[in-house]
């Protein structure tokens, strides 16, 4: 009876992997690796290159972008990844951010990828995954006899010349990646504004964007509202009133996911007549909604006849002057992304570390 149990439980599993389901071992990703404020130790690791690279000589002027990957081997996620983070190198450069990313993959598997890629920037190979293991990234929930048994949590790190954590991003689902574009936006940078939607109301005006053109299966990007009240007015943030709060609510889209919208630091308005205090926003700020393109096998299979993804809504308010509320609005808004399919094409060469 147990053996049976058993492989009643091994055929359950097998199925819940094969219909996509994330990883059933829930991680708590805020407590992986070194935290904001830390910082990193330094390592000496050949690229794809041979060439043996440190944390120091990575750095750009104004510090190091650290991305940890699974493989560029039999990981599409992790390859589409890379060849994103290839299309924004000439921004982070300018920026004066350097950018390299670790897995532990072999140099001559990180060569085969470069070169089928175009990928300039340093591929770190931590074959035995020294490095990994002492930053706090090793995957302890790949058993010990698989061949993937050494790969990290995927996550990116944004450290300053001194080599401390600035930044950190990871997420609960290994096929999620953020996009160099809506990482800088959520670090306040200034945002790509090609084709982005200009809207005038009579109580603001709105431009509003996607932060990426081109998205694939596991694509974390963002839609930025950037919002500017009228002189004289203000609308509605989070807190304890009951006045209309701004929003950006997108439709229904099944191939998406949407993470709760990210608010700005408001004001404290105060209306003397009622004596009342309220959170606005008076002077202009920004709306983030990051959206995930689902990754599961399911959605992968429709995504695969999929050329562009429509994502509509609208935005919504209630503004305000010195003496009158106006009536709540809702600004429709439509975004149209590109889908690019995962890499799966696999390396030319033995694909263990």
């Amino acid at each position: 009876m147990k053996t049976v149990l058993s492989s009643i439980l091994l055929v359950f599993l097998a199925a819940a992997t094969a219909i996509g389901q994330y990883a059933p071992v829930k991680i708590d990703v805020s407590k992986l690796g070194p935290r904001v404020g830390e910082r990193i130790a330094d390592f000496r690791l050949p690229d794809q290159n041979g060439t043996v690279r440190t944390r120091d000589a990575l750095m750009g002027p104004e510090g190091l972008m650290l991305v940890f990957s699974r493989s560029a081997d039999w990981c599409p996620y992790c390859k589409t990844q890379l060849v994103e983070l290839q299309s924004r190198l000439p921004e982070l450069k300018k920026k004066g951010i350097g950018l390299a990313a670790m897995t532990y993959d072999s140099p001559a598997i990180l060569a085969d990828f470069s070169r089928r890629r175009g990928i300039t920037f340093p591929l770190l190979s931590d074959a035995g995954s020294a490095t990994i293991k002492a930053y706090g990234l090793l995957n302890t929930i790949v058993d010990a006899a698989s061949s993937n048994y050494g790969i990290p949590f995927p996550g990116t790190f944004l450290v300053n010349r001194q080599g401390v954590v600035t930044a950190r991003f990871f997420e609960e689902a290994y096929q999620e990646r953020n996009t160099v574009a809506s990482i800088l936006l959520k670090l306040g940078n200034p945002g790509h504004e090609t084709d982005a939607q200009r809207i005038t109301t009579d109580h603001v005006d709105i431009t509003t964007y996607v932060s990426d053109q081109v998205v694939a299966p596991g694509t974390l990007f963002s839609i930025v509202a950037d919002i500017t009240p009228r002189p004289g007015m203000h609308v509605y943030a989070p807190g304890t009133h009951s006045y209309k709060v701004v929003a950006l609510r997108l439709d229904a889209q099944p191939l998406l996911l949407a993470r709760p919208l990210r608010y700005p630091a408001s004001d404290i308005y105060v209306f003397k007549p009622l004596n009342e205090r309220v959170e606005v926003f008076q002077k202009p700020f920004r709306l983030i909604q990051e959206v995930a393109v689902d990754g599961s096998a399911d959605a992968r299979k429709t995504l695969a006849s999929v050329e562009t993804l429509s994502i509509t809504g609208a935005l919504e308010y209630q503004a305000c002057d010195d003496r009158v509320c106006f009536l709540s609005k809702s600004v429709p808004v439509t975004y149209t992304v590109k889908v690019r399919q995962l890499d799966t094409e696999r390396a030319n060469v033995a694909s263990t570390p």
